[in-house]
């Protein structure tokens, strides 16, 4: 649309050159030229008879300019910028687009006709008893303003060619699709925000109407299905929620979930918008105010779309979790793994295994012990049967490890040890940072449905994998030792020196854990693997190991 205000400059110009011709070549002459008798003006009949007269040059250079060229030029694209709008707002994007190229093929074939025509009269002006000076002068505007308008033409490539891949069908992001996750309580729409998603999501809903939970995946799209999307969430009564990140026109969809959650480590990305062509222009104060409008409407406050709005097109905004919470954006936090997508990816036992394979760990525990693999297996598949969401696989699974792998542990270097030990230190001071129940949930496992992983970084949980990949590649039985009640009871008094009465009944008293608030509970177990630190590193190694056998033998 703005191409077509560039056209108006021009023609402007022509204009005022138009009128200061048409005006003085009124005056009187004082040697007024002589006329062409053998001129004469065909008489032009039927619809198209104006057209046809001007094209031809048989208006007088005054009315070519003035009239013709100034109000028949400027009312098409007036026309086409009153119907512009209303084509992008209410239409897909490819109407808009289709809309704004026939507009500004039409402002050029029109200029073309107006300029095509001024210069044909200009060519009879003399002829016609006006002075030559004027008919010149009217040519070499209408030169300049053909080199103008052939420069602003260029300048328009990027937008026109823009226009003319999504009149064509071309779609912000990749193809929507839609999943309904196992147990069928769950449904993933992910790709982009394009023509159509709002549709079919509303088709998937009705056709399964035990869809509580619409989980949302996508780098954005278009504005006005985001709209529409929402409209679907709402009339259904659905929660949305993130695993990964939802961004830009996907946030206005999030926003109508009637609870709203997102995975600790999902991300949710705002920023200002862009109409289609508009890409060094930026958003236009219309295009802003609806999105305002349209965050306003979610209950989001001032200072939230404020910031939003303010982050450029080009950028993204990523509001920490706190921040999503102070404004609204979520309704509560999650731990994670509230889905079923886990089941949903994987069709058999033996695909199952084959994936848990994929992992040098679990490869490692497959070929050192089938019994145990088999025993993670078995867990796994009888969640994932029963369309278990992946917290409460991996609750399962994290159960059974937890009796598992303390066999190997023991049977691990020192190094190992230690460097295993400090890791579970600075994993749970990470989730303490986060989320006390994680934190509580990883030190003492209780296959309470929460996705432990989901909270930590992702740095922190590759650690962990490696170094249980190493406790299992250097197993040795001769590292096996037994301990005795006063190495444990040394060891004991070490690692819990510095912790109050309630820490230790927290670590200790199952009864007493559940009594205590999970943040005491928490700082417990850091507090408890912080005093391993007090043991000298020569010793600390052999520290770990009794307790760990001590662990196996109760």
């Amino acid at each position: 649309m703005e191409g077509l205000v560039s056209f108006a400059p021009i023609v402007l110009l022509l204009s005022a050159v138009t009128g200061l011709i048409w005006i003085i070549g009124r005056r009187p002459a004082r040697n007024p030229p002589q006329i062409d008798s053998s001129l004469t003006v065909p008489e032009y009949k039927g619809p198209l008879a104006f057209f046809r007269r001007h094209y031809n040059g048989d208006y007088s250079l005054g009315r070519s300019y003035w009239v013709n060229t100034v109000l028949v030029s400027l009312f098409a694209p007036l026309v086409g910028l009153m119907l512009l709008p209303w084509l992008g707002g209410n239409l897909p994007a490819r109407y808009g687009s289709a809309g704004f190229l026939f507009v500004t093929a039409l402002g050029i074939v029109v200029w073309f006709w107006a300029i095509s025509g001024t210069w044909a009269s200009a060519n009879k002006h003399v002829r016609r008893g006006g002075k030559s000076g004027w008919a010149t002068a009217a040519k070499v505007m209408i030169v300049l303003g053909v080199l103008r308008t052939l420069g602003d033409v260029g300048q328009m490539t990027p937008v026109l060619q823009e226009h003319f891949a999504i009149a064509s069908g071309a779609q912000p992001g990749e193809d929507t699709k839609l999943e309904i996750r196992a147990g069928g309580q769950s449904i993933l729409l992910s790709g982009g925000i394009n023509d159509g998603s709002a549709a079919e999501l509303d088709r998937a809903l009705q056709m399964a109407p035990s869809v509580g939970t619409v989980v949302l995946s996508s780098g954005g799209g278009w504005i006005r299905e985001g709209k529409l999307l929402a409209d679907v969430i709402r009339r259904h009564g659905v929660a949305t929620y993130v695993e990964g990140r939802c961004e830009s026109a996907c946030t206005i969809a999030f926003l109508a979930g009637k609870d709203r959650a997102v995975e600790p480590l999902a991300k949710l990305g705002f920023h200002a918008s862009r109409r289609a062509g508009s890409t060094a222009l930026g958003p236009t104060s219309e295009d802003t105010e609806e999105l305002r409008a349209l965050y306003r409407g979610a209950g989001l406050p001032d200072w939230f779309v404020r910031e939003a709005l303010d982050t450029p097109h080009s950028e993204m905004w990523y509001p920490s979790h706190d921040v999503l919470l102070s404004a609204g954006v979520v309704t509560r936090r999650s731990v994670g793994g509230e889905t079923a997508s886990i089941a949903t990816s994987v069709h058999s036992r033996e695909h199952l295994s084959d994936e848990f394979r994929k992992i040098e760990m679990y490869r490692l525990l497959a070929d050192l012990s089938p019994v145990d693999f088999d025993r993670l297996m078995e867990v796994a598949w009888s969640g994932m049967r029963r369309g278990a969401t992946n917290a409460e696989i991996v609750a399962a699974v994290r159960e059974e490890l937890a009796d598992i792998f303390p066999r190997f542990l023991l049977l691990a270097r020192d190094e190992t040890l230690i460097a295993y030990q400090s890791l579970m230190r600075e994993q749970l001071e990470s989730l303490r940072a986060r989320d006390v129940l994680a934190c509580v949930e990883m030190a003492f496992p209780s296959r309470h449905p929460m996705l432990v992983v989901s909270n930590l970084p992702p740095a922190l949980t590759q650690r962990e994998m490696d170094l249980m990949a190493d406790v299992l590649r250097d197993v040795d039985p001769a590292r096996r030792v037994v301990p005795s009640d006063a190495a444990l009871e040394q060891i004991a008094q070490q690692m819990a020196a510095g912790m109050t009465q309630d820490e230790i009944l927290a670590i200790s008293d199952d009864q007493a854990r559940q009594r205590l608030p999970a943040s005491l509970t928490c700082d417990a177990a850091i507090k408890f693997f912080a005093g391993l630190d007090s043991i000298p590193v020569r010793e600390r190694g052999r520290a770990l190991r009794i307790l760990y056998a001590a662990g196996e033998a109760g």
